[in-house]
Formats: C-alpha cells, sequence, structure tokens
C-alpha cells in the first residue's frame, strides 16, 4: 500500500512539472506574414518566468513585420526583373527599327535625288519656226510610234508641215539625214492622213519616184536627198530622229 501511494505522490508531482512548462495561451488573431496575435495578459514557464503580455505582443508583431518585409523584398525583385525583361524586350525591337528605318531613310534619300535630277533636268524646248512651235530631235533615234508617244509626252504632236513655206522654214533647221512626221497610210495604202487629227494630209512634197511602198513602207519621213529636204515613205519600224510641233505654248 506504502508503495502504490509513493508512486501515485510522485506521478502528481510530475504532472504538476510539466504543467507549468506549458505557456497558457488564449485564442489569438492571425497576422499578415502568418503569425498570431494572441489576446492575453501575460503567460509564464513557472513562477519565476513570466514575459508582460505588451512584450510579448511587440515580438509577435516584430515577427509578423519580418515576414511581410520580406514578402515585399521578393515581390520587388519579381517586378524588377519583369521590367528588365521588357526592358530588354524593347531594346531588340528598337535595334530592329534603326535597322528598318535605315534602309528606308537611304531609299527615300536615292528617290529625293531621283526627283531631283528629273526636276533639274532640262525640259526639251521648242523654238518658234514661222507661225509654230517645233522641237526638233537630233540625239534620239525610235520608231515612228514611239516618236509620236514622245512628242505627245511633250504636249504636242509630230510635225505635219502644212505648206511649202513651213517645210522650207523648218528644213533650214535641220542637221540629219531623216525626220519622221506625222504623216502616214497605215489604215489605208496611199491614203495618207495625219495621225494627230485623222484628217487627210493636204500637204504632201514628194521626192523623187516617192511614194513607193517598198516593203511594206506607210509612215512618212522628211529625208534629205543632195540640199533639199522631201518626203518619203518608209517601214514604221525603222529607227529615225523625229520633229514635234505645238500652235502654242503652254
Amino acid at each position: 500500500m506504502k508503495i502504490i501511494f509513493v508512486g501515485l505522490f510522485v506521478t502528481f508531482l510530475a504532472v504538476q512539472d510539466c504543467q507549468a512548462e506549458v505557456p497558457e495561451l488564449s485564442p489569438g488573431i492571425l497576422m499578415p506574414g502568418g503569425g498570431f496575435l494572441y489576446d492575453f495578459n501575460s503567460f509564464s514557464y513557472g513562477e519565476n518566468h513570466e514575459i508582460p503580455a505588451d512584450e510579448v505582443a511587440v515580438q509577435l508583431i516584430s515577427q509578423s513585420k519580418e515576414d511581410s518585409a520580406e514578402d515585399s523584398k521578393k515581390s520587388v525583385a519579381e517586378l524588377i526583373e519583369m521590367l528588365n525583361e521588357k526592358i530588354n524586350e524593347f531594346e531588340y525591337k528598337f535595334l530592329i527599327y534603326d535597322a528598318v528605318s535605315g534602309k528606308l531613310e537611304k531609299k527615300l534619300k536615292e528617290l529625293c535625288e531621283i526627283v531631283t535630277a528629273i526636276k533639274d533636268r532640262q525640259v526639251p524646248k521648242f523654238e518658234k519656226i514661222g507661225s509654230k512651235y517645233y522641237y526638233i530631235d537630233d540625239t534620239d533615234e525610235v520608231n515612228w510610234f514611239d516618236a509620236a508617244h514622245k512628242c505627245r509626252a511633250m504636249g504636242g504632236n509630230l510635225a505635219g508641215l502644212q505648206s511649202a513655206e513651213e517645210l522650207r522654214a523648218v528644213s533650214e533647221k535641220l542637221t540629219r539625214l531623216q525626220y519622221w512626221l506625222d504623216i502616214n497610210d497605215l489604215a489605208e495604202e496611199g491614203v495618207f492622213q495625219l495621225l494627230s487629227s485623222g484628217r487627210s494630209a493636204d500637204f504632201l512634197q514628194w521626192h523623187a519616184q516617192e511614194p513607193n511602198n517598198k516593203n511594206v513602207e506607210n509612215c512618212v519621213v522628211l529625208v534629205r536627198y543632195g540640199s533639199t529636204y522631201a518626203m518619203n515613205d518608209n517601214q514604221c519600224a525603222t529607227k529615225l530622229n523625229f520633229i514635234c510641233e505645238k500652235d502654242k505654248l503652254e
């Protein structure tokens, strides 16, 4: 019986000892960062180990702040990393833009130079001869169709030469052997018309034995035989100089 009583007494003391080591806490409040702020006045680890409630609260709040600060640092670091990635991306895009814009700038400069060259190029000048204005081309040999197109581009037509006076006045300015005129018989053999108006060519001054339509000659040239210029039929595809005319200048 004594042994049982002694055993129970020792067990009682042990239990009291364990209870003294565990602090008594009331339900707490969850703080940001995962900590708890407990609602108590104080707790102890025995008779001589009491910790004031305000000190315990400060310790818990400080720990919570440290956790929050750590999370904030992590968030800032992630933000900085994201911004750095964006900066690198924009830098790459700007490099591509600079490369492309450089090529465009070069191309634009070339186009400006071409436009300037076109503006500065001397426009063919029409000279007044008699009552009309003429442009006599002595450098560019083209077929009859191209000659007609070039005169149209200058705002005129191939020369029609409506009289002996016009023929004589123009002939005095000529230096090459042959020049295309506006006259042709493409529509009907032997019926000569003016391309510019579609009307019959009333003035025709031929060289001897012309026109002869040799080798299908349907376009008329002004050709020099000796020292005299007169008309002759020729193949339209032949490349020759040409004469353009205008009634008036713009």
